[in-house]
């Protein structure tokens, strides 16, 4: 088998997306000063020798969320900045091999197929047992100037508690995590998702009145920069669902189950099961 490595693309002036073997999306952002990486994948390899071969300037880490695909990779660095509503998902998933190994095994022959990937990735996975990482809060507003360009925190709840955008004007890309994909899953609750789903509303309401600031977004999963458009299309959405004037049905589409709704170019599962 050939060896297999993550795919490096520049996306915009210094800026760098790293895609964890087509898993998930991290980004690098370089200015004059400092550079930030924004979230450090599942934990396969270490972030920051990947970091290393882009840029020596210091590097702090701002991280979207903490779910497992996105946390991951801090057990290769020292600290970095989340939001504290996410800290509890975080620890539930950090540094977990047995998990990082079954996002491997259920997530690569539907986004990275080829033979023997799933064995070598997962072989790849450290069994080394590591502290749950130092991080500062991130509070809605925080900024991050880095020299030519600023970083912007945007909390935006509804994916999980603590998710967070953050906007680079200077290079019109909000980079959105897992608030917009090309497809956003609201997991499913015994007691019903519509209070979540009227946050995650909200949110993207909040991202829609500043999509002056931005033309791109820079996604977490599935390509890499996409027209803003879409966050229009995820607001009509929720609000069509949360309204009754549309309502999704249930569908098993690969690694997905649950009930789920389109419009335009947004796809919301929103009581999704897997």
């Amino acid at each position: 088998m050939k060896s297999i490595k993550k795919e490096v693309t520049l996306i915009s002036d210094n800026t760098w997306l790293i895609s964890d073997y087509y898993l998930d999306n991290y980004f690098l952002v370089v200015g004059e000063k400092k550079a930030v990486l924004i979230d450090t994948g599942c934990g396969i390899g270490n972030v920051l020798d990947e970091v290393r071969e882009l840029t020596d300037l210091p590097v702090e880490v701002l991280l979207t969320h903490g779910h497992l695909d996105h946390c991951g990779g801090m057990f290769t660095i020292d600290s970095c900045y989340m939001h504290p509503d996410d800290e509890s998902i975080a620890r539930e998933h950090f540094n977990k091999t047995d998990m990082i190994k079954w996002y491997i095994e259920t997530r690569v022959p539907v986004r990275f197929p080829g033979e023997g990937h799933v064995e070598a990735l997962t072989a790849m996975v450290s069994d080394e047992d590591y502290p749950f990482f130092q991080y500062k809060p991130i509070k809605d507003g925080d900024t991050w100037d880095l020299g030519g360009r600023i970083i912007e925190a945007l909390h935006t709840p509804g994916h999980s508690p603590g998710s967070v955008c953050f906007l680079d004007k200077a290079n019109r890309i909000l980079y959105s995590g897992d608030t917009v994909n090309i497809g956003i899953i609201i997991p499913n609750k015994p007691e019903g998702t519509e209070k979540d789903l009227a946050i995650y509303r909200d949110s993207i309401a909040k991202i829609w009145n500043r999509q002056e600031e931005f033309d791109k977004l820079a996604i977490g999963h599935d390509g890499g920069l996409i027209d803003k458009g879409i966050v229009k299309d995820y607001l009509d959405l929720a609000t069509g669902i949360l309204e009754g004037s549309i309502v999704g049905q249930y569908e098993e589409v690969g690694i997905r189950k649950g009930v789920v709704a389109r419009l335009g170019a947004a796809e919301l599962w929103y009581r999704c099961d897997a």
